[in-house]
């Protein structure tokens, strides 16, 4: 999970890192009296926001409510717009410092650098950026990060390693998997402050973070997917609101490679699914939250329920789909059923009694082909 500016910020400032005074509204209306000038940041969890218009400057109350106005509710980077933060102005030397994850080998590959800001990119092609691995530990982090600054100037030095300090806790502490400041502005003085921060969780650490769960708890709806997963116990994630292929499958692996394989044929999957079939218990409760999931999305024209079976028997599931496509009889969509593994030939009995029209392939090719078929359908028509 990739937290938004404001949120890393705020959750950075617990472990002492400063940071400019800034505030998040959702709302384009507020009632601004004063505080100019001061830069508007729309929230989006992606890079280059600056270069694409998703960072200004304003000098005046009305021109602060129409650069609102023109972010909140519409598009940037593929990303819609739910919130801006306002912050004061900073200034100082733009420096770099970020600390991520290379899981692979158990390491942590730690960046910093004396040119931060909106071109790093360039700054690192042109060797600006220095770069070592460090163990996995925070004595390593810091040991490296100190070596890595022992040439740049006295203030820049003083200030990457006493962010350090606290990056690193924030680090290990929430099992982050990214930490990035940039720019870190630093003064003459040797002080600094976060200008900008990038966080991005381990998703599958956050049922054990409390500061994570609490961040879920109150702004869940600006990370519906984390939010979800927490609450639900799977993955649903919207793709494509203009979507014309629902997921309803099993196993992370498979998902994304249907996923890959429906774009490549033509088709827009409006989501990624693993449903975890070995969590159902007995209850239908998922399914019925997958198809009425999916069924939101307006231009969903068919959906591809994928399972595998290893320990799952299929002839319990068959029970559980129909027990859901019951209670979900008002979404009109077709469903394409391709099914293998445990208990196969139990689930073809079940659902062909059910209904003489639900048919189940066995073999995948054959089942994404008839979904590709019925979603690039020009006379389609939903329900």
């Amino acid at each position: 999970m990739m937290l938004l500016e404001h949120d890393a910020k705020v959750l950075l400032s617990k472990f002492g890192v400063p940071i400019p005074f800034g505030f998040l509204t959702e709302h384009a209306d507020i009632a601004l009296t004063s505080g100019m000038p001061c830069f508007i940041k729309a929230q989006v969890p992606v890079g280059g926001r600056g270069k694409a218009g998703g960072v200004v400057l304003v000098n005046s109350v009305e021109e602060a409510n129409r650069e609102l106005k023109r972010l909140l509710g519409n598009k940037l980077k593929g990303h819609q717009v739910r919130g801006c933060r306002l912050e004061a102005p900073s200034g100082g030397v733009e420096c770099y410092i970020s600390l991520m994850l290379d899981a692979a080998r158990g390491r942590i590959a730690v960046l910093i650098s004396e040119s931060g800001g909106v071109d790093i990119e360039e700054q690192s092609t042109a060797g600006k950026v220095k770069q070592a691995y460090a163990g996995f530990d925070a004595k390593s982090v810091a040991d490296t990060i100190a070596t890595l600054a022992r040439d740049m100037a006295p203030a820049n030095r003083s200030a990457i390693i006493d962010a350090s300090s606290s990056l690193v806790q924030a680090f290990f502490d929430l099992e982050l998997t990214l930490v990035e400041i940039n720019p870190l502005f630093v003064r003459d003085d040797g002080t600094w402050l976060a200008g900008d921060a990038k966080l991005v969780a381990d998703d599958n650490a956050i049922e054990r973070q409390p500061l994570l769960l609490q961040l879920l708890k109150e702004r869940g709806h600006a990370y519906p997917e984390a939010a979800l997963k927490i609450d639900h116990g799977f993955d649903f994630v919207r793709l494509d609101e203009d979507g014309d292929v629902g997921l309803l499958t099993t196993g992370a692996g498979l998902s994304m490679q249907l996923v890959d394989e429906l774009s490549r044929k033509g088709c827009r999957p409006f989501n990624f699914c693993d449903i975890r079939t070995g969590q159902f218990r007995g209850e239908p409760t998922r399914l019925i939250q997958t198809i009425r999931w999916i069924g939101e999305g307006k231009s969903v024209k068919v959906i591809l329920m994928n399972f595998f079976a290893g320990v799952t028997d299929l002839g319990e599931l068959s029970k559980l789909f129909l027990a859901a496509r019951e209670q979900t009889a008002d979404i009109k969509i077709p469903i394409v059923i391709r099914l293998i593994g445990n208990g196969l030939e139990t689930a073809i009995s079940n659902l062909s009694a059910a209904d003489a029209s639900l048919v189940v392939e066995t073999d995948l090719d054959k089942a994404v082909d008839r979904v590709v078929s019925i979603a690039t359908a020009p006379a389609f028509k939903r329900g």
